[in-house]
Formats: C-alpha cells, structure tokens, sequence
C-alpha cells in the first residue's frame, strides 16, 4: 500500500543532501541546428506571440493565417504533427516558449543550455555530436566530450535520453564532502576516481564540478555507466552560472510566458531500495512517500515506486514554493511484471530518467498555449491522452439523484444519446449548450413526460453539463469555475488533491523519440496549490514543499491512462486497417482499462484523504500539549492507519481482478494469432 514516510525531526543534524538545489538536467540527442537556425525560430515564435496578442487571441484558423504570413522556415501541417523525430530544442522554443541562453561548439559536440523567461528556473543543457568530427584538438570538458556521450549511448540501448541530473552544492566545501562519501560507500560510482573534483575558471570565480554513476548494474557491484549524477559547486564570482565552456547568448522572451522551475526526477531502474540505500549513505535522502505493489496496477502492468529527497525548509510564501530549487524529490520506480511501460522502459533502453517534472504558476493556461502554438505551427509538444470518463459521465442515475423519476431520466439520456449530445458511455459533448439538451429533449420526450420534463428542465440541463467534469467537482466544489473545469478537461489536465492542497499534472507526449511506439522519456509540467492556512493569530502557516503531494491518484491514472492511450492507438490502427478481430480486442482493452480507472477512483480518493489525516494527527500529537491530548491524537492516526490499510485492500483487489481480465483478453489474442 502507500505509506507516507514521516519526516525526520529537525534537530537531526543537517545531511549533505540538505544543502543540494536543483541546478540543470542534461540530454543527449541525435542531432541539432546551428545557433543561427534556432534564433531565427526564436524571433518567429516572438513575432507570432506580438501579432496574435495584437489580433485578440483569435484562435487557431486566424493564427494559422498569422503564422503562415510571419515563418520564413518550414510550414509544417498540423495535421501531420508526430511526436516521434522532433527536434527537442525547436519543441522547447515553439512549445513552451524558452530560449537558447548559452551555446558551447567545438569540433565533436553540439550544446546548447535552453532556458524559460527566468533565468533562475529551469535549466536543460542539450548535446549532440557531431557528425564526421573526429576528436578536438584542444579536449572540451568532459561533459562536452564525445567519449561521454558514447559511453552514456552503449548503456542506453544505442538511443538518445536524459542522460546527465546536475545539482549544485549551496554549502561551501560541500562538493569533496559528497565525493568523499562516495568514494568511502560506493567507489565503483565515481565516474574518474584520478580526478574527483575538477575546477574550471570563470570570470572572477570558479566552478568546481564532480561525477557519479546513478546505479549500479542490475547483476553485479558495478555501475552502471549509462546515467551520470553531476554535483557543481560554484566559488567566488563567476561570470554566469552555467556549465564551464557555455557562452551566453542573448534571448528575447514573447511578452507573456510561463516560467518553470524543476518539481522532480523520475528514474526507472531494477533494484530500487539500492538507488534509495546509495542516496541515503552518501547524500542523507530519506523516503517520502511509498507505492507498494498493489497501488499501481494497470490491468498486468504492475510497478513500485519510492519518492525520496532531501530535507530542506518550509517556505514562507506561495511565491517561494513556486520557484525554490532546494527541495529535491526523486521518485523512484522498478517494474514487477513483464507488461506496461517500466518494464518495457528497462527493457528496451535499460536503467534510466524516465520524466522530468517543472512546476509553472497557471498549468492549465501554459498547456492551453502549447496546444494552441502545436495546432497553428506543426511544431512544439502534445500530450498524454486522457479517458475523458477520467472527468465525468452522464448517468441516469445522477437524474434520479437530482429528483427527476426514472422513467424521465432513462427517456432524457436515450434522448441526448440518439441526438449523438452523450456517447453510449455517458461522455457528454464538451460544447453542449442549456439550449441544445432542451431542443433535444423537448422535440422528442413522450408526450406523458412533458410536464415532469418542464418542471425540472432546469436541473436535468444543470446535471447533464455537469457531467463532462461531475468527478473533478466531486473533489474540488466550488474551487473552480464551471469555465475552469471545462479547460482543465479540454486540454486534458490531470487533477488531484490531499486535505486542501490541489495539484494539476499533466504529461507530455514521448520527446527523444525516433519512431512512434519506441520507449523514451517524457515531460510533465505541474501546478501546486498550496492551500493557505492560517494559525490561530491569522498568520498564513508556513507552506510544506511538495505541497499536493505526488498525485497518489494520478500515479495511478498515469500508469493507466498510458495503458489506455495506447490501447486507443491500436484501436485506430486496427478500425483503419478494417481489422475487426484487432478492433473488438482493443475495444476491449479499452473498456476494462477504463473501467479499472473509474472504479480506482472513489478508493483512491479515501486513501489519500486517510493518508492526509493520518499524517495531520501525527504531526499534532508530536506538537500536543498534553499527554491526553496526545494519547487522543495518536489513536486517532491509529484509526486513520486501519482505514488507509483497508483501502489498499480494497485497491489490491480491484487491480488482481482487473489483470484477470487483461490476461483473459491477452491468452484469447494470442491463441488467435496462432490458429
């Protein structure tokens, strides 16, 4: 099940982990532009912004026009936009609206360091080699070096990633105390034992910069060379702050953007309790939060993870806990069978960083502009592909509930069912108006029903719009705006909340991907709502980091909504190849996929909230004034406790019920692809 780890005290003495901030994450890639080539798109995508502010925001048909008069360079077809071969730094220009802030050339690699419109938040340091270079003349550093980005290659299955987590070591002399840790616990994972700390002079300052492999191997007590660890640690007054060997560039921003700060980073790997075991021997991090087996389960795939990290502070201010770097959290996941996308993950490119996550202030709006630039330009990212059912549907039942008699609710649904307003299961049209569901029902309700029908057609409209996000309003009330909820599941955000804290999630598309269907990594850019509590005297309380949690609801939809997405695109294939055999087994998938997510829910929901419950009672006995007092509260996190271990019960059921299903679908398809 899930555990909250408890945090330690904070008279505990302060661990070398405490002291990291994020500082970048660095890719490897099969091939870039030239610096020219992505100003140029840098001024396109500025020009654009300007010109569609100027016209109104009028939507995608008038920004194409805008667009197709200002790009000099390719105009690409919307329509035929891939996920798989984009260019990474193009889909960080147009898509999220950074900048190329700094650029290192030499004759074997290609980098370029891409950052949002602040430049203390996000930093990706992006590298290529280049083609037919043979070796330089003066050697660049060695995270410039080809023999890098070879070595991280032949760990990696031959295929671009995420090759490279860089934290900076905020407290002075830190870095050889890492290093030294890791040369005292875990030797074979120090990158160049002959010189563990190099120094590199900038500006009136220096950088000093240490190496260390992220795992071992998954046989033996050597590393693993694929995934590097980078600590840097920054003396003096250096001219920029960025790897030694960037230049920085000039970048001119578009008038409006979102900045984005790191939240997370994800590895995917076999032996998880050692990752967790060396970053606690050497760094001090410690488990936050746990997900046992029977929490994350779609259909067969099943997977654990661990989210650990430092101890930093809490934080004063919304503001704070929006752009502060200090708090790490590294969610760490193995798979436990051999269907899903961990598994295939390690399988296809072996251990690796399988998300990156940023925060930004508006996720909703940030991804509403990314569609919007993707649907006028061809270019930027798309997104996971969520069940709309995630959000709500329409159920007779919910008319009953809203006082209306059977027979008119099962009458009004056939209705708006025939009129193609509600999907056959229950998913009503995003842009259905009051007047649209009463011109249906009106013109074709039994005539014995119109009376009841015109006494309650208020509410009966009032369910039915509700219905394309009824589950989000269950959870959040009165929160959002009905026009809020409609965005969130229009650009198919995820949502979650534990006790007053909201957080918005969603994924993108696979990036680094050579051809659709290949494993690779992705993005997710999230939104922590912090809810604003005040003590006693009305002063707001101090923010706890990670505030909203790790989506203990969406780690489950994620997993889920992969599994779904992908069994949708076999759907599409198959209906388009007139493969019926295909198509009704994906139709399958499908349904109990969905239905596995539906049914998740509500359980989800009560373990989170006995979770969050469960944690506040912990932390009130620990500040109790009484020994009653506190004897109460502990009970009382005791019955919390009895309650969470019931729902992953509950949960672990479902999910051994639901694989049952999955495997019965699977056994069938393979017997017929061999009679």
């Amino acid at each position: 099940g899930m555990e909250a780890a408890s945090a330690p005290r904070s008279e505990a003495p302060a661990a070398l982990g405490d002291g990291l901030t994020y500082h970048h994450v660095h890719f490897y890639v099969d091939s870039l532009a030239d610096l020219k080539t992505y100003k140029a798109m840098e001024s396109e995508a500025n020009a654009f912004a300007s010109a569609y502010d100027a016209e109104g925001r009028p939507g995608v048909e008038k920004g194409r026009e805008i667009w197709k008069k200002i790009t000099k360079t390719s105009v690409k077809d919307p329509k035929a936009y891939s996920q798989a071969g984009q260019d990474f730094v193009e889909q960080l220009i147009v898509g999220a609206g950074w900048r190329v802030s700094a650029s290192h050339t030499c004759e074997e690699t290609t980098s370029y360091a891409l950052s949002p419109n602040d430049p203390k938040g996000v930093n990706f340091v992006v590298t290529c080699a280049n083609t037919g270079a043979g070796e330089s003349k003066a050697s660049p550093p060695p995270h410039f070096a080809k023999t890098s980005l070879h070595r991280f290659l032949e760990c990696h299955e031959g295929k671009p990633g995420v090759a490279v987590l860089g934290f900076e070591v905020t407290s002075p002399g830190g870095l050889a105390k890492i290093m030294d840790k890791y040369e005292k616990h875990h030797p074979s994972l120090v990158v160049d034992p002959s010189a563990m700390v190099k120094t590199y002079a900038n500006g009136k300052g220096e950088m000093q910069v240490g190496e260390v492999y992220a795992y071992y191997a998954k046989e033996d007590s050597k590393a693993d060379q694929g995934t590097i660890i980078r600590f840097v640690e920054i003396v003096g007054d250096p001219e920029h702050r960025n790897l030694p060997g960037f230049t920085p560039c000039e970048c001119t921003f578009p008038d409006y953007g979102f900045p984005a700060y790191c939240d997370h980073w994800v590895s995917n790997v076999f032996h998880r309790k050692q990752f967790l075991q060396t970053l606690n021997d050497t760094l001090g991090f410690t488990p936050k939060v746990d997900f046992n087996a029977g929490v994350v389960a779609a259909g067969e795939a099943i997977i654990e993870s661990t989210v650990t990290g430092n101890n930093s502070t809490t934080l004063q201010s919304a503001q704070q806990a929006l752009t502060s770097h200090r708090q790490v959290y590294l969610p760490i996941n193995n798979a436990l069978s051999k269907v899903g996308h961990v598994h295939l993950f390690l399988d296809q490119l072996g251990q690796g960083i399988q998300h990156i996550a940023s925060r930004v202030s508006d996720v909703v709006a940030f991804v509403s502009l990314v569609n919007l630039r993707r649907e006028v330009t061809g270019q930027g990212f798309s997104f996971l592909r969520i069940p709309r059912s995630y959000y709500g549907r329409l159920d007779a039942e919910d008319l009953v509930k809203a006082g209306v008699s059977s027979k008119l609710a099962t009458s009004a649904v056939k209705i708006l069912t025939d009129q193609k307003i509600v999907s056959l299961s229950g998913i009503v049209e995003l842009d259905v108006t009051p007047e649209t569901i009463h011109d249906a029902i009106s013109k074709n309700l039994d005539k014995d029903l119109m009376s009841e029908y015109e006494k309650n057609s208020r509410s009966i409209q009032r369910v039915v719009l509700k219905a394309r996000y009824v589950n989000l309003f269950k959870l959040l009330r009165d929160h959002f705006s009905p026009q809020t909820y409609l965005n969130i599941v229009r650009n198919k955000v995820l949502v979650d909340i534990q006790g007053n804290d909201v957080l918005f999630q969603i994924f993108t598309s696979n990036i680094l991907q050579r051809k659709p269907g290949d494993e690779s990594p992705f993005l997710e850019f999230i939104q922590r709502v912090c809810s604003e509590k005040k003590d006693n005297s009305g002063k707001p309380m101090p923010i706890r980091p990670g505030c909203g949690g790790f989506g203990i609801r969406n780690f489950l939809t994620l997993f889920l909504s992969i599994e779904v997405s992908k069994a949708m695109r076999q759907l599409e294939s198959a209906v388009e190849q007139k493969d019926k055999k295909a198509a009704s087994i994906a139709e399958r998938r499908v349904k109990i996929l969905t239905n596995q997510l539906d049914e998740s829910n509500p359980v989800l929901t009560a373990i989170s909230d006995a979770m969050t419950a469960e944690s506040e009672a912990k932390e009130a006995a620990i500040n109790s004034a009484s020994a009653e007092e506190k004897e109460k509260l502990e009970a009382e996190a005791k019955a919390w406790e009895r309650k969470k271990l019931e729902g992953n019960k509950q949960l672990q059921a479902l999910s051994d019920r639901y694989k049952a299903l999955m495997r019965e679908v699977r056994e069938e398809e393979e017997a017929s692809a061999k009679a």
